[in-house]
Order: C-alpha cells, then structure tokens, then sequence
C-alpha cells in the first residue's frame, strides 16, 4: 500500500509539470496527460485514494474534448485542467478534508464552461457528459488542422527514432535509448486513436508492444530486430505521407496498406528466445587499423568529404552532442539504412583488434558490489580484532597488508562498474531550455561541460526532476526579458550553466543564470503572508532557503512555466532522499547559482565515527564544516534559544545528542566534550560528542522497511567490533532538535558553588529529559 501510495504522488506531481507545459494544439502533450490521469485513477482506487476519482475522470473527458477540438473554449479548457490538477494535488494530500474554496470553484468553472446543472460530481452526472456514440467519425470529417499537427509531430517522432536506432544498434543493453524509441511510438499510437485512425493506431501499438519486452528485459535487441524497426518506420511514415496526401488533395479516405505480415513478424519476436544474439557495446574505433564511419560513407560514395568535413565542424560546434552518422542523417546527407550498414562493417573489422566483452546482468552487478562490500566489512573486523592487532609477526601482518591493498581495489573497481556518464541527463536539458524560452519570450542559451562526470547509474535517473526544476526555475524567474535585460545593460541572451564534477567523495552539479537573482524582499513577504516565518530578522541564507518550503512560490500569478510552488520543494526532497544537499548563492542583478551535491554512491561514504556515552555513530563528512573543543566562557544560555557556542565571533546553537538519541553520558558540560559543527541549508549548529575515534570510509546499509522512516538516521554499517553503527541525517536531527526544544524548555545554566552546571527542567544532571 505504502508503494502505491508514493507511486500516486510521484505520478501526480509528474502530471502537474506535464499541465503547466502542455498547450492545446499540443497532442503528444495532452495525450500524455490522459495516460497519466487513467494511471492516477487506477493507483488512487488501489490506494484508497477514492476521492480523486470524479476528479481524474472530469479532467480525461476534458483533455479528450480539448483533442478534437470540441470544448467551448482551447484556452479555457487547458486553463481548468491546470486547477483541476492543482485540486487532485490538495485532494490527495488531505482526503479527509472538506471540500476547499478552489474546488468548489473548479467544478463551478466546469459547469459554466459546459452548461451543466446540478452537481459536477454525483455519480452519472459528471461535468462532460458520455456522448451516444454511432459509428466512428471519418478522419477527414473532423478537423483538418488537427490531422496536419498530428502529421507533423508524427514525422518529427519518426526520425527521432531513426536517429535512436542507430545508438540503440551500438548498445542494445541500453535503456535510454529503448524507452527514447518506445516513448515515440506509444505517442503515435495514443493520438492516432483518438483520431480514428485505426490502421496507424494498431501498427504503432504493435511495434510498441515489442518495444516494452525489451524494456522489460524478456526480449534482447538484436541486428534482426533493428532491421524490423527500421523496416516498421519506413511503412509507417508511408501511411502518414499517404494520409497528408489525401488531406491535401481533400479527397476521403485512406489507402490501405499491407500491415498483417509486420503484425505477424511482431509475435513472432516477441516469442523468440529473449536470450539470442545481439552485438555487444559499440567498441573503441580509435585504433589506426580499424577505418572511420566518415571514411567507410566516403570510400561507398555515399557522402563527400566536403560533407564529412563540414559535419565534423558541427560536431565541434553547436551540435556538440550529436554523433557524425547523426548530424549526416539530419543533414539529409545520408540515409539511417547507410548509416547502419556502415557501423557494422566498423564494428566487424574492429572485433579483430578489440577485446571481447561480456554482457552482465545489472542484479548480478549488485550482488558483486553488496558481496565486495560485506568483504570489506570482515576485513575491517579481522584488523580491528584483539588478537590480531597482539600479533607480531611481521609476514603475517604483511600479509595482511596485501589482502587489504587488493580489497580496497576491489572496492574501486566494483563502484566503478556502476558509474555512468551524466551526459544523457544533460542533453535532455537541451530541448527543454528551447521549449521554456520560447513559452517565456526570452532568449536563452545554455551552456554545458562536464557531461563526462560519472555517477551512480541508480542515481541518474533520480536527478532529471530537479534539473528540470532548477531549469526552469532559473528561466521564468532568473533570465530577464530581452527589454529588461537591454536595461540592465546586459546582452539580449541570457545565459544557463549547466555544470558537473567530482569534490572528494561527491558529485557536484551547478546551475547557474546570469539573470537578476533572487528577490529576498518579495520572498520574505509572501513567506510571512502564509505564516511560514514570523517578523524575526533572517539571514540571507535562510531568506533564499524560503523557495524550497512546499508549495511556496512568489509568481503572482500562474503561468504555464511556473507558479503553483510544486518545484522546488521536489529538488530538496530528491537530493535528501539521494543523502545529498543544495546550496543557493545568490547576487541581486548578477543571477543565481544553485548548488547540488549528491554521494557518487549510494553504496558507500566518508563518515567520521563518534563516541556518545557508550554507542558510535557515523556523521558524514559532506555535512561537517569543523571540530573544535569549546572553552568555558564560550558557552551561553539564551532565553527562547537556548545553550549557544561562541565560534570565532559566531554564535551557534548547541544540540547534545545524547539527549537527542536518549544517551546517557557522564560528560555533561560542554567544554568538557568535543564539538562538531555541522551544516544543513545554510544554517550550522553545533553537535555535542564525547569523543571523535576516527575518519572511514563505511559501506551504507539499509534500515529495513520499518525502520526507514526513522527521523535522523540515514542508514546504518558493521563496526569494526561487529556492532552496527547507526549513520546520522544531519537534517533529520536539526528537525528533531527543533520539534525538542519548541515542545519542551531547553537546558539552562544553574550556579552551584561557584561552577556553572548544565540542568534541564530543574531535574539536575538528567540526560534523558529531551529524548526524542
């Protein structure tokens, strides 16, 4: 339940991105929106979700009205899916409340927009009502200027097949490209349903059906198959040239074209053995004896050299991304079937000088790295036991040395096997930057390095969301107009940085704008007009830190890019999830710079080891700014804010972790103990340990379902004396000390004798008092 629960709320934030972009003469856009709403539907009804129902099923029979072009008004009807979508958000994270203003005022609009009376959601009155349908319409009845959208966005979908086939050839392991060719056609099969085009729809779903077996991994990418697919493209974009040569010549009706066979080839693949053939990853084509792709088109006529030197320039240039049989297909130079049989011949005289590879199964690899992991474990354990840290015999120890040496650089090489490029993720950034300017009116360019910086392939995936809303952020509210810009006597263009690289055990991603920076004084107003802060004075810092509070947003009004406060609060909650932070540095009329730094791993990190009374814990080292050993007179009680640490003119709060973890210790005054100062969205607090026993490199484990919502820990390893160590989350434990000492009075200084000791609520040394 608990899977399906946040399956639902990942889908519907997707839909809430997918609604503020989407526009009304965009079908691929809006078909996308009904696949995602029936999924909300389905997933609300598994998870008890029933509220949502009248609402998901409203917003379907608008999108499908808005597709044929038969709501009253386009602009109106994307409009009302916007709120409706904002209401199923309230809807599914208060079900039990009443029904709010804003949906009250949703179903109002609806039955305005469609003259209907009574109420919008009682059952077989919903807000559009369920057409007598007859026999299908003709295409051609309906309208042309739907069909020629569909033609276009259809042929466009084609080629971005082609050009994916020819990667997918190269690497058929590669999901990226099985899903950027699956994406496609399940968008030709959604659209072309709605248009009764009933052959298209069904070839499109067949070669979409074939797609997701090897999606799924029951059915492996083989030379055989990317024939198929090449072959499917080229019938399937003669049936959409025939259907604009009908439209154009305004004739009706469609030719009829020969698909049974291809259908009958699909089951015949698809219950193949999943296990045949298929070329490995594309090899290294460096080597002097193996020719060029450029050479091989070349040497068959098919391109000149003057194409093939002009292409490379392009390479080099604004298509940086691209590959050479790329940019040659685009250019109309050559066709994607030479291409294809130009590779191949590379890949086949290259098997003669390149080393074989072998294809692994991604759970075997994990089984590897957890195994290498557990190795590491019993390698720590054995060097921290008693008896063989008495031995002194020195072959043994070095011995002992050398069986270290050799897993430590089985760790290496086992982490390395998991890491990917992130260049893939960046490139996506492309079309979006181009999409958001022009929905803006401005003018960006984004600008782009470090895509080679390698990371977890588990955390890929994870970080598109927030690049997507730190993008978008940074150019609807970030980049000036054009006008504004000229003002401000800056170019017309703004620019985007999109950067990445490696710090110490991290991976660092930068986006940053040139544009006005962020303005703290309207931020500060809109956050005290929702009471999310009082009248107290802020930092900078924890002004700037405002725009990740959930649904904050200081748009004054909604637009398609922005404004509905559902981004930035998914950036922060992705990267904590990931055991990662963001950081903000902003510049008013210089520009912004937002900062995430994520673990290259998931599967291991630096942490220092703490001793608190009788347990060790693990603080990662990403969150630790310094230690220090306070000195008496640097400690301070203050009154609503409690103990404070003077740090170099500074004062910081102090959290005692064994008040917070329910530790007893006998070191109860802090300059007796040592301090770490730790830092989480700008703000440093310092923790209280008795001792610091060392810096190590700890392999991460889970807590298990019923542990994983357990505030302030992140996970937990072995010890070197077998125990578990629990592994802190800095901002769990700034959450729990801030929940303590709101809910309870803070430790204060009593004067006994002369000394200053540290009591709580009058109870004495009692260290238990603020257990969490």
């Amino acid at each position: 339940m608990d899977e399906t629960k946040t399956a639902l709320f990942e889908l519907i934030e997707q839909l809430a991105i997918q609604s503020m972009m989407v526009e009304p003469e965009d079908l691929p856009g809006l078909g996308a929106i009904l696949e995602q709403l029936e999924k909300a539907e389905e997933l609300g009804m598994e998870s008890g979700f029933h509220s949502i129902q009248p609402l998901t099923q409203t917003i379907r029979k608008m999108v499908e009205k808005i597709i044929l072009n038969e709501f009253p008004d386009l602009q109106e009807g994307i409009g009302l899916i916007r709120t409706g979508v904002k209401v199923i958000q309230s809807r599914a994270a208060f079900p039990d409340h009443p029904e709010s203003s804003e949906e009250k005022s949703f179903w109002e609009r609806v039955r305005s927009l469609t003259g209907q009376e009574g109420s919008a959601k009682s059952e077989g009155n919903t807000c559009i009502e369920r057409e007598e349908k007859a026999a299908p319409p003709s295409p051609l009845d309906q309208d042309l200027e739907l069909y020629r959208d569909f033609i276009s966005e259809a042929l466009e979908h084609l080629g971005t097949i082609e050009l994916n086939l020819i990667s997918l050839e190269q690497s058929p392991e590669n999901k990226e490209y099985i899903n950027a060719i699956f994406r496609p056609f399940h968008t030709i099969k959604g659209v072309s349903g709605f248009l009764n085009l009933h052959d298209i729809q069904r070839f499109s779903h067949a070669m979409e059906s074939l797609l997701d077996e090897a999606r799924n991994e029951r059915l492996h990418i083989t030379r055989e198959i990317v024939d198929f697919i090449l072959e499917s493209v080229d019938l399937l974009k003669d049936m959409i040239l025939d259907l604009r040569g009908h439209l154009e010549s305004g004739s009706v009706g469609c030719s009829r074209f020969e698909i049974e066979p291809y259908l009958q080839r699909v089951e015949i693949l698809k219950e193949g053995d999943p296990l045949a053939e298929g070329a490995g990853p594309g090899a290294d084509f460096e080597d002097k004896k193996v020719p060029r792709l450029g050479e091989i088109l070349s040497s068959k006529g098919v391109v000149t050299p003057e194409d093939i030197s002009k292409a490379l320039n392009e390479q080099g240039g604004e298509r940086g991304g691209l590959k050479l049989g790329e940019i040659l297909i685009k250019g109309n130079k050559a066709k994607p079937g030479q291409v294809l049989e130009a590779l191949r011949e590379q890949k086949q005289i290259s098997s003669q000088y390149n080393e074989a590879s072998v294809k692994v199964d991604t759970d075997k690899l994990d089984n590897l790295v957890d195994m290498i992991g557990e190795l590491v474990i019993a390698q720590s354990q054995v060097e921290q036991n008693p008896v063989f840290l008495s031995l002194r015999d020195q072959k043994t120890v070095r011995d002992f040395s050398q069986v270290k040496r050799i897993t430590a650089d089985l760790q290496k090489i086992s982490m390395s096997l998991r890491m990917v490029p992130i260049r893939q993720t960046f490139q996506k950034m492309v079309r979006l930057v181009r999409d958001l300017a022009k929905k803006s009116g401005k003018v960006v360019d984004l600008v782009m390095s470090g895509e080679d910086t390698e990371i977890d392939r588990n955390m890929v995936e994870s970080l598109y969301d927030p690049l997507v809303h730190m993008i978008r952020n940074a150019i609807d509210h970030g980049i000036e107009s054009p006008e504004g810009r000229q003002r401000a006597g800056k170019a017309e263009a703004g620019n985007v940085f999109l950067r990445a690289y490696q710090k110490g055990g991290n991976v660092v991603i930068e986006i940053e704008d040139d544009g006005q920076g962020l303005n703290r004084e309207k931020i500060l107003r809109k956050a005290r007009e929702r009471g999310i802060v009082s009248d107290e004075a802020l930092t900078d810092h924890q002004i700037d830190n405002l725009i990740f509070e959930a649904g904050f947003s200081t748009a004054d009004k909604v637009t398609d890019i922005s404004g509905r406060g559902v981004g930035m609060d998914v950036v922060k909650k992705t990267i904590e999830k990931l055991k990662g932070k963001v950081e903000i540095f902003s510049y008013e009329g210089k520009g912004s710079r937002f900062i995430m730094r994520v673990p290259l791993t998931l599967a291991i990190m630096d942490g220092i080891i703490v001793r608190v009374g009788g347990e060790q814990y693990i603080v990662p080292t990403v969150f630790i700014k310094e230690t220090l050993k306070p000195r008496k007179e640097d400690v301070f009680p203050i009154l609503q804010k409690g103990e404070m640490i003077k740090v170099r003119e500074n004062l910081l709060p102090l959290i005692r972790l064994h008040h917070l973890l329910g530790v007893f210790t006998e070191r109860q005054n802090p300059w007796e103990t040592l301090v770490i100062v730790v830092e989480n969205e700008g703000v440093q607090k310092c923790l209280m340990v008795d001792d610091l026993v060392g810096k190590r490199e700890v392999v991460i484990k889970n807590l298990g379902e019923r542990l994983k919502d357990v505030k302030g820990v992140a996970g937990a390893t072995i010890m070197g004396d077998g125990r578990a160590g629990l592994i802190l989350d800095i901002h769990g434990i700034f959450q729990i000390d801030q929940i303590s000492s709101s809910g309870m009075e803070r430790p204060t200084f009593k004067q006994t004798g002369g000394a200053r000791r540290v009591t709580s609520n009058g109870h004495g040394d009692d260290a238990r008092c603020l257990r969490s």
